[in-house]
């Protein structure tokens, strides 16, 4: 079972409906190349659209709002963000 990147959650729902109840009742865990392994903390619906400003690695997503207020005032590098998440989205939380 390979869980991708920039999998729909219908697709991950597949997978979730063919594990056992058991299999269910397992703590869901996250392996990266880059990262050690970790849990999985929640999943949470954006409140907001999320922005990349590309400052750190990894990156804390910022809103528009705390990117004017607290990162960036200047109008070129706000529109040089990336939009990761748009409000309403789902996404995960690692611990």
């Amino acid at each position: 079972m390979e869980i991708k990147n920039n999998m729909k959650l219908k697709e991950l729902k597949k997978i979730l409906d063919k594990l056992t109840p058991e299999q269910l009742n397992q703590e869901l865990m996250y392996n990266s190349e880059q990262y050690s392994v970790s849990g999985i903390a929640k999943l949470t619906r954006a409140k907001a659209s999320l922005y990349n400003n590309h400052e750190d690695d990894p990156c804390l997503l910022k809103t528009m709002k705390e990117l004017k207020e607290y990162y960036m005032g200047d109008k070129d590098e706000i529109e040089a963000c990336d939009l990761e998440i748009k409000k309403g989205e789902f996404f995960i939380e690692f611990n």
